[in-house]
């Protein structure tokens, strides 16, 4: 059974530690389409059919499985013991320190699921990862810095993995769609520009597409649309100039190539309902 305690559901994050299973079908209800899940085998094992494709995961195993994918528990052993991490694309995509595609972000473009053996020093760090992160979840939401703790716990554990996954062996034998190699291109090249170049068109002639093929095709890989990619990187770049309490909203607006602060304002606050004053005055007096 799944204990209650050891599960979150808020924003499209769910977390589990430790969890036992009495049924196939208790378990098959973790693994939901609009989620990611990376589940890793304490003890025991299990067959999965993600997508027509079985997959066996053994004990000291972790498993990776994309959005969008349908999942089946066709086997499972009686001393099954898992630990699951459980998260919506727009969770990760809102909750990176950054940027969302740093360091990890090709590990979340792939259609494909991925599994890896984990040495026992990542195996023991994994677990200690996700142990921190559930005592941050849990934590009473009158702690005024809550929901940083779970940003920074969440991002750590997954630069950690990110790491693990480019070590083990598996990732070399990945083969990557078109589209998929399409949009790792479009989000380096955000990376390097969103500050200054705000529309589909630059990317797509950058990247010798047509406007309306970038766009089709980011959303096809990642449901969201090339422009919401660059609306939101011009707002995790207007948060990080904001923290900086020696440049002005004017210099902001301007670094950020808005042809007025009143119209970055009108941005920012569309994005995240507040005013660039106000989301500094609550870093400052939070």
């Amino acid at each position: 059974m799944v204990s209650k305690n050891s599960k979150y559901r808020h924003l499209g994050l769910q977390v589990y530690i430790f969890e036992s299973f009495a049924s196939k079908i208790t378990l098959d209800e973790l693994f939901m389409p609009d989620h990611f899940s990376i589940l890793i085998v304490n003890s025991g094992s299990l067959s999965i059919q993600i997508n027509n494709r079985e997959v066996t995961v053994l004990e000291n195993e972790l498993l990776v499985v994309p959005t969008r994918s349908s999942c089946e528990i066709l086997i499972m052993s009686d001393q099954l013991q898992i630990c699951l991490l459980s998260f919506t694309a727009e969770f990760v995509f809102e909750n990176s320190i950054r940027r969302p595609h740093i360091g990890y972000f090709q590990f979340f473009i792939t259609k494909l699921s991925s599994k890896i053996c984990l040495k026992n020093k990542d195996m023991v760090l994994l677990i200690d990862l996700f142990t921190l992160l559930d005592s941050k979840v849990l934590r009473s939401s009158t702690h005024i810095f809550k929901n940083e703790t779970i940003l920074f716990s969440f991002n750590l554990l997954l630069y950690e993995l990110a790491g693990m996954y480019h070590r083990s062996s598996w990732h070399i034998s990945v083969q990557h769609t078109k589209k998929e190699k399409l949009v790792m291109q479009f989000i380096k090249i955000l990376e390097m520009n969103c500050r200054k170049q705000h529309s589909v068109k630059f990317y797509a002639d950058t990247l010798l597409v047509t406007t309306d093929h970038l766009s089709k095709t980011v959303k096809q890989v990642t449901q969201k649309t090339a422009k919401q990619f660059i609306e939101q990187a011009v707002v995790l770049e207007a948060k990080i100039l904001l923290q900086n309490k020696h440049l002005t909203i004017l210099y902001i607006a301007e670094e950020l190539e808005f042809s007025n602060s009143s119209f970055f304002s009108f941005f920012f606050k569309k994005h995240t309902s507040l005013s660039p004053s106000e989301y500094r005055f609550r870093l400052n007096f939070h």
